[in-house]
């Protein structure tokens, strides 16, 4: 699964389009002079492809053309990319037209429009690419995150630009910017299938493995926590009892079931120190109960004698404000009553009163009658609240008598009877002891079989080490060395085919440095960068890549199958003069150079057609006819990748 590019179209401002088509499986060239746009394709096709930036370079391109779009050969069918160029000021858009079927034909201008949007595509081309679910997790201790491959990782691999194919110190497309390098590092393991297709799902594995471990061993050890190992905490738990003398065997089981069965009998087994305590310690106890009952009624006595001397209080204050009252009421008797007639006179001028004088005479006498009335009964009870007084305090004192004489006999006892203490202590110490052997058997009945549970630990164990041993660093880096060595060979090989420098020793990329090694007898490891000649760059680009890709496709791995170089015979020949075999002042020996380099180009096509595609835009033209029949579009005498007409309209 994955997928190459039939079609590279753009839509200018004036409703047109302009088809380039390519051939999959096959080296497409494109030969043509300077300023024609051949640049550009690599730009047109990445931003076809989700880049977040539109790299194409100002120009013709930006005054006429509106759209861009790609129709690529997927496992599905065919799939149509379109994107709208940015705005002015602005380094992307939004505007992505995505269609698929099993047959496309490519959509007028009028038909394009927003569909989806630029996250939604990226996700799209990587299920056409076959990337599946993938994740690099950095070594313990880096603070980088984790990385998930996608469709903008693989196209590491599938683009030279024309700066990037002459660098000595660049292999890889965008390796210059910061942090692709590392992000290179990261994914190139997935991509070359040094990582299992199925690592993911591996490490969620492990790491659920790994979860259900600590909760079995958690459980195995609240187990062996109650259990003890062996049978060393029911041993521990019957010495004890052969101290405390709850035990009499002198021999303590060797067994666990036999330990339990021992402590069994000692929990079951009656004990008289609580007898002994009750023989001992009946007057203590009698003592303690008659204090409390004293206790009870000296509260009462005090509660009883508080509330009658409330009474009396009352009492006497009522008394007090009566007796005023009626010493004043009382002065009324110097209003004499006539004997003869009833009336009264006035004391001072013996005139006589009326009835009607306010307050009435016979109105006073009746309220002193009944003050005297209410005083009698008050006075007539204070003796008897005061002997009540009197026998409550007395009962105070008595209860108060008995409570000291209680403490006085509780201190003598607890002074006098050490036995009585030491049975106590030891009762304590038993009752103690006892409820340590009773938790301990009370939380056996709910122990499970523990065998069962070990021998799923042991199962989870032995399976997260052969998951470990499979996503351990260590073993990825076992098999990326052996990729690179096979990689070796194809890359040795082509190296003498195009007779490049060192070819005569063993070279490999070296994934750590990102760059190609000649490993020479004489000065060891010798570096891409400080290898001479720009024929060399070029040459040693040219297989690493072919070298990658036939990986890629004997092996299915998911890369999209083409890759795009721009004008790799720069270093022979100047950008304006074509290379027809006739032109005076070409070195013959540059243009065997380009020829096999062009040569090897096909024959890595053919050798692995109909899967792989190559495309490479040049100003070169060969004359050869195997060269002639792998162009498909000459870009001379007016011929560009936008037609002319278009800036005219």
């Amino acid at each position: 699964m994955s997928f190459q590019i039939l079609d590279i179209v753009i839509y200018g401002f004036n409703g047109e389009r302009r088809i380039l088509s390519l051939r999959p499986g096959q080296l497409n060239i494109i030969t043509g002079d300077s300023k024609t746009g051949k640049t550009a394709l690599i730009e047109i096709i990445d931003y076809c492809l989700g880049s977040e930036t539109c790299r194409i370079y100002e120009g013709i391109i930006w005054k006429a053309v509106e759209w861009v779009g790609l129709r690529l050969q997927v496992e599905e069918g065919q799939a149509f990319v379109a994107r709208r160029l940015p705005d002015k000021g602005k380094k992307t858009s939004f505007e992505i037209y995505y269609d698929l079927q099993r047959e496309i034909e490519l959509p007028e201008y009028d038909a394009l429009r927003q569909t989806i949007n630029p996250q939604t595509l990226k996700t799209l081309l990587s299920q056409h690419a076959g990337i599946g679910e993938n994740i690099h997790q950095p070594p313990y201790g880096q603070t980088r995150d984790p990385l998930c491959a996608n469709i903008r990782h693989a196209l590491f691999f599938s683009f030279q630009q024309q700066s990037e194919v002459i660098s000595n110190k660049l292999l890889f497309h965008t390796q210059s910017e910061q942090f692709i390098p590392q992000a290179i590092k990261d994914v190139l393991p997935y991509f070359l299938g040094a990582v299992d297709n199925d690592h993911v799902a591996k490490m969620t594995e492990l790491r659920d493995l790994r979860r259900r471990l600590r909760s079995l061993e958690r459980k195995l050890a609240e187990y062996e926590s109650v259990r003890g190992h062996d049978a060393s905490r029911a041993q521990m738990l019957l010495s004890e009892a052969q101290d405390i003398g709850l035990y009499d065997a002198s021999i303590v089981p060797d067994s666990w079931e036999g330990c339990i069965k021992a402590l069994q009998d000692v929990q079951a087994r009656p004990s008289q120190p609580e007898e002994e305590l009750a023989r001992y310690g009946r007057a203590f106890e009698r003592l303690q109960q008659e204090r409390v009952i004293l206790s009870e009624e000296l509260r009462r006595i005090k509660y009883q004698l508080s509330d009658a001397k409330a009474f009396v209080s009352d009492r006497k204050g009522y008394s007090h404000e009566a007796g005023m009252q009626l010493q004043r009421l009382n002065s009324i008797e110097l209003f004499e009553r006539d004997q003869n007639n009833g009336d009264r006179t006035c004391p001072l001028c013996q005139s006589e009163l009326s009835n009607l004088a306010i307050p009435a005479i016979f109105d006073l006498e009746r309220s002193i009658q009944r003050l005297e009335s209410q005083m009698r009964p008050v006075e007539e009870r204070s003796p008897q609240m005061d002997l009540v007084i009197r026998k409550l305090e007395e009962r105070m004192e008595n209860v108060k008598l008995r409570l000291r004489q209680n403490r006085e006999f509780l201190e003598a006892i607890q002074v006098s009877d050490e036995k009585q203490q030491a049975i106590r202590d030891y009762a304590a110490r038993r009752a103690y002891f006892l409820g340590r052997i009773g938790l301990y058997l009370e939380s056996l009945p709910h122990l499970e079989d523990t065998s069962d549970l070990k021998r799923e630990i042991e199962e989870i164990t032995h399976r997260i080490s052969i998951l470990q041993g499979e996503l351990s660093e260590d073993v990825v880096q076992e098999r990326l060395e052996s990729i690179m060595s096979l990689l070796s060979r194809d890359m040795s090989t082509w190296a003498q085919v195009l007779g490049l420098e060192h070819s005569q020793y063993p070279l490999r990329l070296d994934i750590k440095q990102l760059t190609v090694v000649a490993d020479t007898e004489e000065d060891g490891p010798i570096p891409m960068e400080r290898m001479g000649s720009g024929e060399n760059w070029v040459g040693y680009h040219l297989i690493s890549h072919f070298a990658l890709h036939k990986w890629f496709v004997n092996r299915e791995r998911p890369v999209p199958r083409f890759l795009f170089i721009d004008q790799p015979s720069q270093v022979y020949f100047p950008a304006d003069e074509k290379l027809d075999g006739t032109v005076e002042g070409i070195q013959n020996e540059d243009r065997e150079a380009v020829a096999r380099m062009y040569n090897l180009a096909l024959k890595v096509a053919e050798e692995l057609s109909p899967h792989f595609q190559i495309i490479m835009t040049d100003h070169a033209d060969l004359s050869e006819d195997w060269f002639q029949q792998c162009v498909i579009e000459r870009w001379r005498g007016g011929m560009k990748l936008v037609p002319e007409e278009w800036l005219q309209d």
